[in-house]
């Protein structure tokens, strides 16, 4: 299993996943020609991409994704909901690549777990995805609230990429109106730093390899007080793992696990 977060934030986000040979996306709200440039900073090519799984419908998950379905005819995995709901920004797709998510599916050998979470969309999933050798990864850049379906989801994985949004401070600090405030912080907004921390080390087991935090606001949080909250609440707990933050702008590197 290979992974490498193309960029995320309020501004676009993407993952990178190659499993079983099977290279996918998850999410595309960059422009197609920012993700083709993105994935040649890792060696990959976007004509080689079998599949596009999206989170949601918001603009920063699915800017180029219709692009990339219609110019390289590319399967877009999608709820029904969230592509009634964005059917404006994907534009018109071929029939043969709407496939809608309705439960568990499989892309080539690798068993694909959609999980619903909690976020002001229409309807939004994160993934938990499969390899057949037994690696196991799962994704949630969108959610306001951890609840029992999300620790399900995120069980004995060997790799996580999670949103850690805000710190409450600086929140409450920002010049966001106080609406967007209110949003951010209520259970169908987005995580905080101290929220995604307590639960990195709920759900930590001795075989996790990799965390990456996601989705990080540049208006009400900082790359190094993020990184410090996290680590210093996983020191707390004794727990050493490498944690990258995956900024908005510069992708990480293409790691395989």
């Amino acid at each position: 299993m290979k992974l490498a977060v193309l960029g995320s934030g309020s501004k676009g986000n993407s993952i990178f996943l190659e499993t079983d040979n099977i290279k996918l996306l998850i999410d595309a709200g960059f422009s197609g020609k920012k993700i083709e440039e993105q994935l040649k900073n890792i060696g990959e090519n976007i004509c080689n991409i079998d599949g596009i799984l999206i989170t949601h419908e918001h603009g920063d998950h699915i800017l180029g994704a219709g692009i990339i379905s219609r110019k390289y005819d590319v399967p877009i995995y999608i709820t029904k909901e969230s592509y009634e709901a964005g059917i404006l920004k994907l534009g018109k797709l071929n029939s043969q690549n709407l496939r809608f998510i309705e439960e568990n599916f499989e892309v080539g050998a690798s068993l694909i777990y959609p999980f619903d979470v909690m976020h002001d969309a229409e309807r939004t999933v994160g993934f938990r995805i499969e390899e057949s050798t037994g690696s196991k990864v799962a994704i949630a850049t969108d959610l306001g609230y951890i609840d029992n379906t999300v620790r399900e989801a995120f069980k004995n994985v060997d790799v996580i990429v999670l949103e850690c949004n805000y710190d409450y401070n600086k929140l409450m600090e920002c010049s966001y109106p106080w609406d967007l405030k209110a949003r951010v912080k209520s259970r169908s907004g987005h995580l905080s730093n101290i929220d995604c921390a307590r639960f990195l080390c709920e759900i930590y087991h001795k075989d996790l390899k990799k965390i990456y935090l996601a989705h990080m606001s540049k208006e009400s949080n900082d790359p190094k007080l993020a990184l410090d909250e996290v680590m210093e609440e996983l020191s707390k707990n004794n727990i050493e793992i490498p944690v990258e933050i995956a900024t908005q702008d510069r992708g990480t590197k293409l790691i395989d696990f």
